[in-house]
């Protein structure tokens, strides 16, 4: 019996690797996929939340746990990226790991798009992920967001797979399973994972299906028991989010911002500006116009809404009931099951020149994009390495270097690690105020409580600062950045250089 079953699996298996629409997966989107997520991998300067990472990575298993429990988020990726580091340690090499996971986003995509809405409409879904400025932006950056959307792809999966198909029992309690170990995954990875999660709840108590609602809700139970270890770190985690995390409070903006992301990412270029925001809701518009006039009452495609827009619009409403925690790569998934309902909406259009039309918009955009997102070098991500060495060249004995935040000294720290350089502490409360005392002990860095303090009787003082800092305080009616004011005050300015909106100021006793 149990040979009679192998026999048959192995057969399935030589079925769909014989199926020609996965060849196209393997032969031409995944390549695609790698080819548009390798440009710059070594060159492309990292900015702070990335040198955040490699930092606490490289740091014992008990300080990164220490590290994230006083930060925002699971320590899951951190781990992750500490036995990457076993391998190989070179920034392009650090960035792979991401870049894997990305390309088994888009081969997901495209298994459980088929499964849900046909295999044409999960080609389509996997070209548009493969394509994607903010799926490719993800794959290089070393930061979880990837890894979130996998394990909450894969949860989303295997649900609907318990939900949507009749299967055998050994099926059954496999995709169990699975859907706990993807949603386990996915709350080790980041807290937020929670607004996606209870999207099938949401959809079951719409539908009714008080059955499969409490198999559920024991599943997640058995989630919640597996993540019980982390669970005690998260109200002093919810606590900093609440007196010091930068994001606003969402409007209308965020939600054109968000719809954009979707589609080109941002920024954009200045030109192309007006062009992006255009295409993207036109598409988003058509999307939903197919998709609607050709569901029937097709239970899979109103799931898939619910995955698209509850997320968004339960982290929109929870920003007005505590601080604002709407931003667009915590809902990555969402892009996702978007991408499923647009490869729906092309496999289903009424005719190939609307197929065409939605195509067009939005893998045109796309990659029109993809270039100045390889070469973005402005606040947060400027280009610290080049500041880096060059202060390296100019550097004697006896000079100290001083950051205006930790944002440029982070990134410059770990370019030019030789380098005596310090950072000034964010204003106690403020919401710049995101370095956790226990992230400082985890990593062994540490503010400087003020300049003159610091300084002392040393010759010359490079003090790096952002322009955009200047121009706030500016802007709040003082007539230069303070810190710059002490420095004019005793030491001569004896140059200036530029770096992008990053200057470096040279400051002689």
């Amino acid at each position: 019996m149990i040979l009679k079953r192998m026999i048959a699996r192995i057969d399935k298996v030589g079925q769909v690797l014989r199926n020609p629409k996965l060849e196209i997966i393997l032969l031409v989107f995944l390549p695609l996929a790698l080819l548009l997520r390798i440009p710059n991998l070594q060159s492309k300067p990292i900015w702070y939340d990335e040198a955040f990472s490699i930092f606490l990575s490289r740091q014992p298993l008990a300080e990164i746990i220490s590290g994230t429990a006083a930060d925002t988020m699971p320590p899951l990726y951190y781990f992750l990226m500490h036995g990457w580091m076993f391998l190989n340690r070179q920034i392009w090499f650090l960035r792979t790991l991401n870049v894997i996971i990305s390309l088994g986003i888009v081969t997901l995509v495209y298994v459980a798009t088929s499964s849900w809405l046909g295999q044409s409409a999960g080609l389509w879904a996997a070209l548009f992920t493969a394509v994607s400025p903010l799926q490719i932006y993800h794959a290089q950056e070393l930061r979880m967001y990837a890894l979130l959307t996998l394990a909450l792809l894969g949860y989303i999966h295997f649900f609907m797979r318990l939900w949507g198909e009749r299967q055998s029992i050994s099926d059954t309690w496999t995709n169990w399973l699975g859907l706990i170990l993807c949603g386990t995954t996915a709350m080790y990875s980041h807290n937020l994972a929670i607004f996606t999660m209870v999207v099938p709840n949401i959809l079951l108590l719409v539908r009714r299906d008080w059955q499969f609602q409490v198999r559920l809700i024991l599943a997640q139970f058995a989630i919640g028991l597996a993540w019980l270890p982390w669970l005690g770190f998260v109200p002093m985690q919810i606590a900093k989010i609440q007196t010091a995390f930068w994001t606003p409070q969402p409007g209308l903006l965020q939600i054109v911002q968000t719809i954009v992301t979707f589609h080109t990412n941002l920024p954009v270029p200045d030109w192309f500006l007006t062009i992006s925001v255009f295409t993207s809701l036109l598409v988003m518009a058509l999307v939903f116009y197919e998709v609607v006039r050709s569901a029937r009452g097709n239970k899979m495609v109103y799931a898939l809404l619910l995955f698209t827009l509850v997320p968004p619009s339960l982290l929109f409403i929870m920003s007005y009931l505590m601080r604002p925690l709407f931003v667009p790569r915590a809902i990555m998934l969402s892009s996702l099951t978007y991408y499923a309902l647009m490869g729906r909406a092309v496999s289903h259009a009424r005719n190939r020149g609307m197929a065409l039309i939605l195509c067009l918009l939005f893998v045109l955009p796309a990659l029109v994009v993809l270039p100045s997102q390889y070469t973005f070098e402005s606040f947060p991500r400027s280009p610290y390495k080049t500041a880096a060495k060059d202060l390296a060249i100019s550097f004697v004995d006896g000079d100290m270097i001083v950051h205006d935040n930790k944002l440029s000294y982070f990134p410059m720290h770990y370019y030019q690690p030789q380098l005596p350089q310090f950072f000034l502490a964010d204003p106690q409360g403020s919401h710049n105020d995101t370095l956790a005392p226990g992230s400082q002990s985890a990593l062994g860095i540490f503010p400087i409580p003020d300049l003159e303090t610091t300084v002392g009787n040393t010759r010359r003082v490079w003090f790096v600062v952002f322009e955009r800092a200047i121009e706030e305080y500016v802007s709040t009616g003082h007539s230069d950045h303070p810190q710059l004011a002490w420095l004019h005050k005793k030491f001569s300015m004896a140059g200036l250089r530029t770096f992008n909106d990053l200057r470096v100021y040279e400051f002689i006793r």
